[in-house]
C-alpha cells in the first residue's frame, strides 16, 4: 500500500480545543465546543486563500493616448503610453503602447524577471531571440519568455508601433527611470556605466549593442 504524503496542517488555537485531564481521546471529547471546532478548521483554512486575493477588482480604462502612469519625462511619454500598471493588475503585469522611428530599438539584453510579450500594431519589426532573428509585420506577436537573450528593431522605412505586455508588473519604473538617464544606445562609456547599474536594478543585463547601431542616439524612444 501506497504511503500517502505528509500533509502540514496550521496548528489550531489551543483555546479553541478544551481538553479535560482526563485525557485528549476519551469522554472529554465532547466538551469541544462544535462552534469552535468549526471556526478553527475555517480559520485555519480559509487565510491562505484570503492573502491570495487582489485588494481590490475593477476595470482600469486607458483612452486613446492616456497613460496610466504618470512618466516624469514629457519626451518619453509622447512616444510610449502605460495602458495597465502594477497598481491596476496587482502586480500581475503592465502593458504598453510603444512607438519606435525607423531603424530604432533597444540594445541586446535579457530580462531574469520578466516575461515579456509583443504585438505589432504597425510597421515591420525585426526580433532578435538568442541566435534566431524573427520578422513581425503587423498583426504579428511574439512570447519572449524571460533569461532568454534578445534585442529588436523597427525594420521598416516609417514610424511603427508595439504593445508590449510584462509580467509581473512593474516593468514602467524601468521605463520612467531610463528616460531621465543617458540613452540607452549610448556607448560612451561613462553612460555605459550608469546603463549597466540600471539595468541590474531591475533584474536585466545590458549585453549588447542594438540592432542598428548607427540609430542616433535620443531619449524619447526606448
Amino acid at each position: 500500500m501506497k504511503r500517502a504524503d505528509k500533509v502540514n496542517l496550521p496548528k489550531l488555537p489551543a483555546q479553541l480545543l478544551h481538553f479535560p485531564a482526563g485525557g485528549a481521546y476519551g469522554s472529554g471529547m465532547t466538551n469541544i465546543s462544535r462552534r469552535n471546532l468549526l471556526y478553527a478548521f475555517g480559520v485555519a483554512y480559509a487565510t491562505p486563500l484570503i492573502g491570495a486575493q487582489t485588494p481590490s477588482r475593477r476595470a482600469a480604462i486607458a483612452k486613446p493616448g492616456e497613460s496610466r502612469f504618470p512618466f516624469a519625462s514629457q519626451q518619453f511619454a509622447q512616444s510610449a503610453t502605460c495602458k495597465l500598471t502594477n497598481e491596476d493588475s496587482a502586480g500581475a503585469c503592465s502593458i504598453f503602447e510603444l512607438g519606435s522611428p525607423p531603424k530604432f530599438g533597444p540594445p541586446r539584453h535579457v530580462h531574469h524577471r520578466e516575461d515579456e510579450w509583443y504585438y505589432v500594431l504597425a510597421g515591420d519589426f525585426i526580433f532578435e531571440v538568442g541566435v534566431e532573428q524573427h520578422s513581425l509585420s503587423t498583426g504579428a506577436s511574439i512570447w519572449l519568455p524571460r533569461d532568454i537573450a534578445h534585442c529588436w528593431a523597427n525594420a521598416g522605412a516609417t514610424n511603427g508601433k508595439v504593445i508590449l505586455l510584462c509580467q509581473p508588473g512593474g516593468f514602467e519604473k524601468f521605463f520612467d527611470e531610463a528616460a531621465q538617464g543617458p540613452p540607452l544606445t549610448s556607448q560612451d562609456p561613462g553612460d555605459l556605466h550608469k546603463l549597466h547599474a540600471l539595468h541590474a536594478r531591475y533584474g536585466m543585463e545590458l549585453l549588447g549593442p542594438p540592432l542598428f547601431p548607427s540609430t542616433p542616439h535620443v531619449t524619447d524612444q526606448r
